[in-house]
């Protein structure tokens, strides 16, 4: 596999020392041979010149040093300034220095910047560049790079090249967009009968107890504690309305299509605006999946968590070999009374008792259960098809009469359409 650094290529130089130095050793050969002082000497100054040049620029070049500025993260299609430093730490100055680096999203595209000038001793100078996030959602890499300098008299030019690597995370483009919500749902408590007995952190008083070992001074009831001649600690009621717990499923027989157009990039995509939405109307949203490793968002608040939702779907791939109910099966407690549970469903999924099982269980604990159903006869099969009499849109309706809310994904699907516009929900 060819390396990025030898991609980097430079303009050719318009003119060499190289022909000066061979006439000096022609010159200097002829002034020994033809015993000539005179010969000899001038073969001697057409070659002593151009090498001391050259030892000079190459002396000059392994001093020079090079760095870059670039943004953490982009979303797809965006246009990223990098800033480009020259660092000059030889004692001798630098003449027109060009920089070659591969910016990685821009499909590996190299970006050359010229400093159209000289770059005296101890000086840092920078040029800027752009580049278009055009590559899918991902990690990539801003460099290799290259310098390249030449000397006053323009007879050489070297370069120098660098492995160094800055990493850039390209999340990927999505509309911010819910699954809709009931007329007031975030003012009142609609599920207060549930939550009421459930334990957690809100400031409704439940109930007490006595103090056991770990249980935090904080929740102490002191009064109590003076009158029962033993600890007592509160217990509150557990919050829960308007959480979000978003179940990805990276089981690699769960894929269907290819490139952007995957179920995965659509799964992707709505865990994405789905979160976004949810963060921004105040409530606490969580990621759950399972792929060669487990990614766990733990439940957060405010719109700065949408940072770390997606700092894990920006590398998330159908590489996992757990079945999504199998992760249900580790994390359904993760879901509370009063919350909602969104699922990404594909067509294996559709056949499993157990699956169905888990949702009517969360159904009956009280929590919202919202599916998103692939329509897998719009996508290209990678796998063995499910039978034909099989439909995605009959297994939507077969959830929504359970109490389920469903919404049917074909491929390429307008997503604000399916969500917003009803397009799609059964």
């Amino acid at each position: 596999m060819t390396s990025p650094t030898s991609r980097l290529k430079f303009r050719e130089n318009c003119g060499s020392g190289i022909p000066v130095a061979l006439a000096g050793i022609i010159a200097l050969g002829a002034g020994i041979l033809h015993a000539s002082p005179l010969c000899a000497a001038l073969g001697l100054t057409l070659f002593l010149v151009p090498a001391g040049v050259f030892a000079l620029l190459w002396l000059t070049l392994r001093r020079t040093r090079i760095s870059h500025v670039v943004e953490e993260s982009a979303f797809e299609g965006d246009t990223v300034e990098v800033s480009v430093f020259l660092h000059n730490r030889s004692r001798f100055p630098l003449f027109y220095p060009a920089v070659a680096e591969v910016f990685s999203p821009e499909v590996f595209a190299q970006k050359t910047v010229s400093f159209p000038y000289r770059v005296i001793p101890g000086e840092t100078v920078v040029e800027a560049y752009r580049g278009e996030c055009m590559l899918p959602r991902g990690v990539y890499g801003v460099g290799p790079a290259a310098v390249s300098a030449s000397d006053p008299l323009g007879w050489f030019r070297l370069e120098k090249r660098t492995e160094a690597q800055s990493p850039i995370k390209v999340y990927p483009r999505f509309d911010s967009f819910g699954v809709g919500e009931r007329l007031g749902a975030c003012l009142k408590p609609v599920v207060r009968d549930v939550t009421r007995f459930g334990i957690g952190e809100s400031n409704e008083f439940f109930s007490v107890r006595e103090y056991r070992f770990g249980d935090p001074l904080r929740r102490v009831h002191w009064g109590l504690t003076a009158h029962r001649g033993y600890p007592v600690v509160r217990e509150n009621t557990r919050t829960a309305i308007g959480d979000l717990s978003i179940y990805l499923d990276l089981y690699r027989f769960a894929l269907l299509g290819v490139g952007r157009g995957s179920s995965l990039e659509q799964s992707v995509k709505i865990a994405a605006s789905i979160a976004s939405h949810a963060l921004q109307r105040g409530h606490r949203v969580q990621l759950m999946a399972h792929g060669k490793s487990e990614v766990h968002v733990a439940p957060g608040s405010g719109t700065s968590h949408l940072q770390a939702i997606l700092d894990a779907l920006v590398d998330v791939k159908p590489d996992g070999t757990m079945p999504l109910h199998e992760l249900l099966d580790q994390r359904m407690r993760e879901a509370l009374p009063g919350g909602t549970a969104l699922f990404m469903v594909s067509p294996y999924l559709e056949t499993s008792e157990k699956f169905r099982m888990q949702l009517l269980d969360l159904r009956r604990k009280g929590v919202r259960v919202v599916l998103v159903v692939f329509d897998s006869a719009t996508y290209r099969s990678l796998y063995e098809p499910l039978p034909a009499e099989h439909s995605a849109s009959e297994y939507a309706d077969y959830m929504s009469s359970l109490g389920m809310e469903t919404f049917l994904v074909p491929c390429a699907a307008d997503l604000p359409a399916v969500f917003l516009g009803g397009e799609g929900k059964t």
